[in-house]
């Protein structure tokens, strides 16, 4: 949901960093947008642990609609290393993660 011109701080901001990132000049950059993160957090986010029990549950029906395990976008971050990209600049969001993830 990144977009530098949202209305929402938090997806600005993330729109924002996006953009500076690209314009770093990297001869190659992927960009992941992940869904909500599933995985066990060290400091308290009471939140994001509610979030997180039910999307764990429906992505039990809907396995890459709203979340993705921490370890899925840690391989498909490996894959887009090994892999040669479709461009300069390019931009996953959560189900191409999902499918990277699987290799």
């Amino acid at each position: 949901g990144a977009d530098l011109h949202s209305p929402f701080l938090y997806l600005r901001v993330k729109g924002e960093v996006e953009n500076l990132v690209q314009a770093v000049g990297f001869d190659r950059c992927t960009i992941l947008r992940p869904a909500v993160l599933l995985c066990k957090r060290q400091e308290s986010r009471p939140t994001e642990w509610v979030a997180q029990q039910f999307l764990g549950l429906v992505s039990r029906v809907f396995p890459t609609a709203y979340s993705v395990p921490v370890e899925t976008v840690a391989r498909a971050m490996v894959a887009t290393v090994l892999q040669p990209g479709e461009g300069k600049v390019e931009v996953l969001e959560n189900g191409a993660i999902h499918e990277l993830g699987k290799a």
